[in-house]
């Protein structure tokens, strides 16, 4: 309540009906009124003091608003300099892993063309007692001997190097704000699968995540994936096709590219082509089968089982499979194992064409950019599709729905 003076006797009476805004504006106003007593010139003190100490307090707030403002904004900014930087190192260490990826493939075939050849003549030795120079024979094992040891330590050495960027990936993903939520989760399974299979995970686009979440629904609207994950243990299937992988260095969820291919059927038949027949669980051609060394039958050519012809035997075909796999990841595909399916499926050539216009390089030469550069045939975008959502199943079968265990479980251990 606000308080006057009483008024002088010699006052109106009118004055004494002063309204409540009239004293307001009298004590508050800027300059004292001369008519003014003490008591009310002492108020009005009090008043005028009571206001600059409240001014003081505001700007006491508002300094200190103002310096966490910028200092949460200089928090922002430094947190956005080390997540680039963060990000930068992890993919400048993914695209070296990949380049000593191609580089030890690529080693690995030579090595392997060099110890195919040294056993053919050590046979033609034993058999046709051809005379040859056993230093010459012992200087040949010795140099495939050492080059398998620079190899196994070149593996070492990439091995550490995944490690080292995982650790990277982790400082990057820790300095983004996320909440966990069932997207999130499924985001994370998606990154994990392109990253084993040679894909920038950092990299990522959202329209490619947005893309493999339609075909893992593909996935739950059908039950072709339940059967042919149970026709792959009810025959014993998967160890062979995991230890083949191992052995050539190539990514374990290539074990999805036979699902896709014929659902695990060992006696699978393809339609007539002008190509060939595709047969077996790997649809080889009956060329690229010869190529790899598994030898067609009498009826390579023609839509029939043939007993004779090794692509029906599963242990041949996957051995023919992954070394075709592995060639196309050493070479077109620059350790991309998206640009390998799309490169398998595609018999005529036609994506190994289009991959062999992009740069020769990991970092240049990839999934992403390849779907920046051109548009992929239907057939083969599902089949690229297919895999990698059903790759991204089988890390957590349960989370989407299905009732198989996940099939690489045990494949690391």
């Amino acid at each position: 309540v606000l308080l006057a003076e009483p008024l002088p006797v010699d006052k109106s009476h009118a004055a004494r009906n002063l309204s409540q805004e009239h004293i307001k504006s009298r004590l508050l106003a800027e300059e004292a009124a001369d008519d003014m007593g003490d008591y009310t010139l002492m108020v009005r003190k009090l008043i005028h003091e009571d206001r600059v100490v409240r001014k003081k307090g505001y700007k006491k707030i508002i300094w200190a608003l103002g310096s966490l403002f910028l200092l949460s904004a200089g928090l922002v900014a430094y947190q956005q300099i080390a997540l680039n930087n963060a990000r930068k190192l992890a993919i400048d260490m993914f695209y070296d892993i990949k380049m000593l990826e191609v580089g030890l493939s690529q080693a690995d075939i030579k090595l392997e063309k060099s110890a195919d050849t040294l056993e053919k003549t050590l046979r033609a030795i034993s058999t046709e007692k051809l005379r040859i120079e056993q230093e010459q024979l012992k200087l040949e094992q010795e140099k495939i001997a050492a080059e398998r040891k620079r190899m196994l330590q070149d593996r070492e050495r990439l091995a550490n190097m995944k490690a080292k960027y995982r650790q990277y990936v982790e400082e990057a993903n820790s300095l983004r704000l996320r909440f966990p939520t069932k997207a999130q989760y499924e985001e994370e399974l998606i990154a994990k699968v392109a990253r084993e299979l040679g894909e920038s995970e950092l990299e990522l686009p959202e329209d490619f995540v947005l893309e493999v979440r339609k075909y893992i629904q593909y996935w739950q609207g059908s039950s072709r994936i339940q059967r042919a994950i149970e026709t792959l243990e009810k025959n014993s299937l998967l160890p062979i096709v995991i230890d083949t992988l191992k052995k050539h260095g190539m990514p374990l969820y290539f074990i999805y590219l036979p699902l896709q291919e014929s659902n695990y059927d060992t006696q699978a038949i393809g339609p007539e082509t002008k190509y060939g027949v595709a047969k077996g669980a790997w649809q080889l051609l009956a060329s690229t089968a010869h190529q790899y060394g598994v030898e067609p039958g009498p009826l390579a050519n023609v839509p029939e089982y043939d007993e004779l012809d090794g692509r029906f035997d599963f242990n041949q075909a996957t051995q023919a499979g992954i070394k075709y796999l592995r060639h196309i990841y050493s070479t077109e595909a620059q350790a991309s194992g998206l640009l390998v399916m799309a490169s398998y499926n595609y018999g005529d050539n036609r994506v190994k064409g289009m991959i062999n216009k992009m740069p020769d390089n990991p970092r240049d030469k990839n999934f992403w950019k390849f779907l920046q550069q051109y548009e992929l045939p239907k057939e083969t975008k599902d089949y690229v599709f297919y895999i990698f959502s059903a790759a991204v199943i089988g890390e957590d079968p349960q989370h989407f729905g299905f009732k198989f265990n996940p099939p690489l479980f045990n494949a690391n251990q």
